[in-house]
């Protein structure tokens, strides 16, 4: 070294000094010492800058005092000054903490200071802060590796001035579309140039909302951006709007090329859909299925699917069978009535075992319902690409044909049982005609048991001939040939039916009267499998039939014909008069007369002895080509047929001498019996038997009433078959009318005469006949039949309730009144049960009794004196009071009247109206109205019509008068 050099060569203790004041100096580095032990003993300023320590804070402190938390754990700084002082220096960038918390990216050097014997005396640090160029150099980083992302990702970015209309694209970008990278760009002026017309209209209203928005919002869309070459492919733009330095407005955004990835997508929505349609359809078709189907997951169990008529039997839902355990849920058994246990359960087998479980009959038992039978197997499944392992189950409802077969079954055993049970035989065979079966009454009737039977020709066991039938002439018909039914039903494939009765050969020489049916056995298939014959012994019902017969058409009592063929005969009879050419008939009604003394002295067999006695007696004078019948107790009838009327009247007078000549003779006694006869000719003039015995019914009645025993020929045009056919069409009149309520009550006013009553209402109750628009029908008219035909009691009821009904719905009425006089017939007095009948409604209203007074006729009231006599007494103990009509045209009124507690007496009008001319009449009148005074009887006269007779009847004291004159009868509801 020149000498000059080393003058200026400072010593080392200058040095040493002018070298701490560059260390104090430096500014971009800390440096700082420590000891052996890592504390440290000097620090520059720049490390107090730098750390954020001063250095009073940091000499005396180690060195991890600047490390973080983390280092620290680790206890990274004695790790680092064990490396200085193993190597002599150690150096590292990584992040260091500051005093406030801050980190910064360091550069450190840590040297490991030796003296002169290579000592350790301490370390050294120099610290650098990069954190500058750090973040720099992850800027480029980060560019790059945007720009790779960028380029794997088929991306560019842009950016639109708005006001310079600037279009700014990237080299990425610019190679997206087609460009060269470092080429021109595409006409930038007008961004739609790059954009596919049909999304310009959405790109510019997205552009128009952002751009007005506040805050302003991000662009995102998807669009089709044209390339160079003419195609478009889909992009994702984004792009956030900015504003430069100056102010202006700018979009700068990135664009990714999608359009594989949009196509792949579409296609993928394609196949989506595609496969969502046929699961869809898959789901239908399972669905569909008569069958319940279910999908669970291996090993779980878990039910993942179950079609419709799995959900709509079994009832549980997906939710419900999270395991196999779950399949308890369902109370399945055995055919043997055992639940199965979870892992019992076809399904579940399946997954434990993972091989297929072939089908078993299961039941079903619902919750409230019948038990149902299913057929259910089992099997794993994996569908290739799916990794998941399933296993299916099949349940086949097979409770119809299970079902069907124990009905079946049953209806087999029962088909036995019954076979074997019933009285007919039947026998089944082959198409051959070869016996296969036959039953008890089959080996009963052929005398062949089934064993012996079994595979013989049908016409060897059964040999069936026709029915023997006599000739005409009375000779019995030769047997027909034998007939084999099974033989014939097969020949014509159709069931034969046996027309009569045919004769069956037993093996042991029996005979039996059997009918047959023969049918054809048909298969399933359509096909004709053979035959069945049945066999019904008829040897008895038809010896019951022929007995019934006879009995079904003629009395059991005497043996004559009874009604029933009488009337068949007399049809028969009419239909050939009524041809041409034909002869006549006659048709004699008998009817007895006194045969209820026979049956009332010495009882019912006696009467039965009589009747069959009597038809004998009768038979001696009837043709044998007549019909004599008995067609009632004791009425009989005769067809007499081929004769004239005159020849008819013959016959009846003999059966009218021979009735008078008959003596029956019982218990000592000697009967006599008279006959009424009503004769009728059957000259074409009546076609209906109907018709036919009512007009002898007629012609009985009226030689009944013309004296009894005696024949009465019906003639036509006579008065009395006139007669009879009014008392006819007015019996149906009133029978109608109760129907119909034609019916009506109308009263007639009775006045007080001489201050006899008390000024209240008294009237009489009369009876009509509605008769439309020609008016009222008045008794006379219908009454008389009524009488005749015994439906006066009837009459009686109906005009007592509505008398009563009407009175007792009339209160106001009721009481303002003095007498309700209601007309009661002959019949209705002798009758026991219309006395209580009246007694029990009289007490069942609320009118009172003596408010009530019941009219009856001499002629009635004295026709049955005794029961009269009761009826009146009876129905005085309730109250009510009584009038004796008509009085004064019998022989002895006044003898009866002492006897009868009569309280009023009507004198009969036929003296009211002659009393002013006749002084016999006159006299009449007075004369009973003074003994019924006498006797305590108030007296009413009847018809008074004028005013000359109301004067008379004044005179003499009668206390009461009725008549047209007085007032005419009115409805009973005016």
């Amino acid at each position: 070294m020149p000498p000059s050099l080393q003058e200026s060569i400072p010593l080392p203790h200058q040095a040493a000094g002018m070298f701490c004041l560059m260390v104090q100096e430096i500014k971009e580095c800390a440096i700082f010492l420590m000891d052996t032990r890592g504390v440290i003993t000097s620090w520059n300023r720049a490390a107090e800058v730098m750390k954020g320590y001063r250095a009073d804070e940091a000499i005396g402190q180690h060195l991890s005092l600047l490390y973080r938390d983390e280092d620290r754990v680790r206890r990274w700084a004695d790790h680092n000054l064990g490396q200085a002082a193993e190597h002599g220096f150690y150096s590292e960038e990584t992040w260091r903490r500051r005093k406030d918390g801050s980190l910064f990216w360091a550069h450190i050097a840590l040297t490991g200071l030796r003296d002169e014997h290579d000592r350790l005396i301490g370390f050294s640090k120099v610290t650098m802060d990069l954190t500058r160029h750090k973040l720099l150099e992850q800027c480029l980083d980060e560019k790059e590796e945007n720009r790779r992302i960028m380029t794997a990702a088929n991306a560019g970015t842009w950016k639109w001035q708005a006001a310079g209309r600037h279009l700014a694209l990237s080299p990425a970008l610019k190679q997206l579309l087609g460009y060269e990278a470092g080429g021109a760009a595409p006409d930038a002026s007008d961004w739609r140039a790059l954009v596919d017309p049909r999304d310009v209209p959405a790109v510019c209203a997205r552009l128009r909302t952002m751009m007005t928005a506040m805050p302003a919002r991000p662009l995102a869309l998807e669009l089709r951006l044209c390339r160079q070459d003419g195609n478009c492919r889909w992009f994702f733009v984004r792009a956030d709007w900015t504003r430069d330095a100056a102010g202006q407005g700018e979009l700068s955004g990135v664009c990714v090329d999608i359009h594989d990835m949009r196509l792949l997508a579409e296609d993928r929505e394609r196949l989506l859909n595609e496969l969502q349609l046929m699961r869809l359809r898959f789901r239908a078709v399972i669905d569909q299925m008569p069958s319940g189907v279910f999908v669970a997951e291996v090993p779980s169990g878990k039910l993942l699917y179950q079609n419709l008529k799995a959900r709509r039997i079994f009832g549980a839902t997906l939710d419900e069978i999270a395991t196999y355990h779950d399949y308890v849920r369902v109370d399945i058994r055995d055919l043997d009535g055992r639940r199965l246990l979870a892992h019992e359960f076809p399904l579940a087998q399946a997954i434990l075992s993972g091989r297929p479980v072939p089908a078993r009959e299961l039941v079903f038992h619902p919750p409230g319902a019948a038990p149902r039978y299913f057929r259910v197997g089992a099997t794993p499944v994996q569908a290739d690409g799916d990794e998941r392992r399933m296993a299916v189950a099949v349940a086949h409802d097979i409770d119809d044909l299970k079902r069907a077969q124990e009905s079946l079954r049953a209806e087999k055993e029962r088909a036995e049982v019954t076979l074997r049970a019933i009285s007919n035989g039947v026998v089944t065979t082959g198409l051959d005609g070869r016996i296969d079966s036959m039953n008890t009454a089959a080996e009963r009737l052929t005398g062949w048991s089934q064993r012996e039977a079994l595979g013989r020709p049908l016409d060897e066991v059964l040999q069936l001939d026709e029915e023997p039938a006599d000739e005409p002439g009375g000779q019995p018909r030769a047997p027909a040939a034998g007939i084999d039914p099974v033989l014939r039903c097969l020949r014509e494939n159709r069931p034969v039916t046996s027309s009569a009765p045919a004769v069956l050969h037993a093996r042991g020489g029996g005979r039996h009267m059997i009918d047959y049916a023969a049918a054809p056995l048909q298969l399933p298939d359509n096909r004709t499998g053979g035959a069945v014959l049945v066999l019904n012994d008829v040897t008895e019902s038809r010896g019951l039939l022929k007995h019934l017969g006879y009995q079904a058409s003629h009395d059991v009592l005497t043996g004559l014909v009874n009604r029933r063929e009488f009337g068949v005969r007399l049809q028969r009879a009419l239909d050939r008069t009524g041809q041409p050419g034909a002869s006549n008939s006659a048709l004699l009604y008998l009817d007895l007369d006194q045969f209820k003394i026979v049956n009332d002295t010495c009882g019912h067999a006696a009467g039965d002895d009589l009747l069959r006695q009597l038809s004998v007696a009768y038979g001696a004078h009837v043709r044998e080509r007549d019909t004599l019948a008995r067609i009632g107790g004791d009425e009989f009838a005769l067809i007499v047929e081929h004769c004239t009327v005159e020849e008819a009247k013959v016959v009846a007078d003999k059966l009218l001498e021979t009735t008078r000549n008959f003596r029956y003779i019982c218990n000592n006694q000697v009967f006599r019996l008279g006959v009424s006869i009503g004769l009728t000719p059957l000259d074409g003039g009546t076609t209906t038997m109907e018709e036919a015995l009512r007009q002898a019914d007629h012609a009985c009645y009226i030689a009944k009433e013309g004296g009894r025993n005696r024949v009465f020929l019906q003639q036509r045009g006579g008065a009395e078959i006139a007669q009879r056919r009014n008392d006819m069409y007015w019996v149906k009149r009133l029978g109608d009318a109760f129907r119909n309520d034609e019916l009506q009550l109308y009263h007639q006013p009775i006045r007080a005469l001489g201050g006899a009553g008390d000024g209240g209402l008294h009237y009489e109750i009369l009876l009509r006949m509605k008769d439309g628009s020609a008016g009222p029908v008045g008794p006379t008219s219908f009454l008389p039949a009524a009488e005749r035909y015994d439906i006066m009691q009837e009459v009686d009821r109906w005009v007592l309730d509505r008398s009563l009904a009407w009175l007792e719905a009339h209160p106001g009425h009721v009481e303002r009144l003095e007498l309700c006089t209601i007309n009661l017939s002959q019949r209705a007095l002798a009758d026991p049960g219309f006395q209580q009948y009246a007694a029990a409604r009289i007490q069942a209203v609320a009118v009172p009794a003596h408010k009530l007074c019941f009219e009856i006729t001499e002629t009635g009231a004295f026709a049955n004196m005794q029961n009269t006599l009761s009826f009146v007494l009876a129905l005085q103990r309730l109250g009510c009071r009584f009038a004796l009509d008509d009085f004064g045209t019998g022989m002895a009124s006044f003898a009866y009247l002492k006897q009868l507690p009569v309280n009023y007496v009507k004198i009969d009008g036929s003296f009211i109206q002659m009393m002013t001319s006749s002084t016999v009449d006159f006299e009449m009148v007075r004369f009973t109205n003074d003994i019924s005074h006498i006797m305590g009887r108030r007296t009413i006269a009847e018809f008074v019509n004028d005013e000359d007779t109301l004067a008379k009847l004044t005179e003499i004291g009668v206390d009461y008068a009725q008549g047209f004159m007085l007032g005419e009868p009115q409805p009973l509801e005016a």
